[in-house]
């Protein structure tokens, strides 16, 4: 049980280390997009958000995301090491993946804004777009890239090697399906709905960037494994020469000295003997509790047998 709990966090920190990598550079990114340059309906310098928004992409998928504690994993056969390398190389890995593709979305966003033909044609009808739908096309493809990284992030091999716990997979039906409602019915912040057309072409660009994003992954464990980035064998022979027996009276009381110095006190004799006769008396006392529960107990037994 405490492995798949260990499991479970360790899934959980993958996630939340990419999901804040993606959002963090994302949003540092856009900020040197001008929106005045490309669209004619708004003075705006820098492409921003509103803050419910950003608010709504942050709360609905973490509170969501709780339900990986539930979720279907396989403990492993040894004990596990945390291997902080793996798990901050592997959330960057996700976390660059999912901003890459937020990045090039917004790209061919800001591209509708002067109309044209391109990559645009392929999300908006009629290949333009005002800076509001904009604004609600990243909202909804930040919404859905950052929740489905959750089902990259728990798992070292492909995605559908392992099945995602029921109450996983309904919290993430729920959050989409309510970001998508929010994207294509109501406009709020200066934020304009957009098309249900836009909305399918979004689902699709994120599925195909998430095949990618879970390819990157499986590629970089592979990585990590061929050239021994990691060393796992290294924690299970530390847990193998842990000493497993109790000290005797002389290990102790060398123990006891090397802390004393440890912490800043000189190893004093008086200190050393208090400390082995303290040993000696505590042994003999139960050693005479002992004794004395075993003649009380043959005491109990005689009456009862008289």
């Amino acid at each position: 049980m405490s492995r798949k709990i260990f499991q479970r966090v360790r899934n959980y920190c993958i996630y939340r280390i990419a999901g804040t990598v993606q959002l963090i550079f994302f949003f540092f990114t856009a900020i040197f997009f001008r929106p005045e340059d490309h669209f004619d309906n708004t003075s705006e310098k820098n492409f921003r958000l509103p803050v419910l928004a950003v608010v709504l992409i942050t709360l609905v998928n973490d509170a969501c995301v709780l339900t990986i504690s539930r979720d279907n994993v396989t403990a492993a056969q040894t004990p596990q090491d945390w291997q902080l390398k793996e798990v901050f190389i592997i959330s960057s890995v996700l976390g660059f993946t999912a901003m890459l593709e937020s990045v090039l979305l917004l790209l061919i966003g800001f591209a509708a804004g002067r109309g044209g033909h391109g990559m645009q044609c392929v999300f908006f009808e009629g290949c333009h777009a005002s800076y509001g739908n904009v604004q609600s096309l990243m909202f909804l493809n930040l919404c859905l890239s950052d929740f489905i990284t959750v089902f990259a992030a728990r798992t070292k091999d492909w995605f559908y090697t392992r099945r995602p716990a029921t109450a996983l997979l309904c919290a993430g039906l729920f959050a989409t399906m309510a970001m998508t409602f929010l994207s294509t019915c109501a406009s709020f912040g200066g934020m304009e709905k957009i098309t249900a057309y836009t909305a399918v072409m979004v689902w699709i660009y994120v599925i195909v960037w998430f095949l990618i994003q879970d390819c990157l992954k499986k590629l970089t464990y592979y990585a990590l494994e061929k050239f021994k980035v990691v060393d796992r064998e290294a924690y299970l022979n530390l847990v193998k020469r842990k000493p497993k027996v109790k000290m005797d009276a002389q290990q102790s009381r060398k123990f006891s000295q090397t802390l004393k110095k440890s912490i800043g006190g000189a190893p004093s004799g008086d200190w050393a003997r208090k400390f082995s006769v303290s040993r000696k008396f505590s042994g003999a006392g139960y050693t005479a509790v002992r004794n004395n529960r075993g003649i009380s107990n043959a005491g109990r037994s005689n009456r009862l047998s008289i």
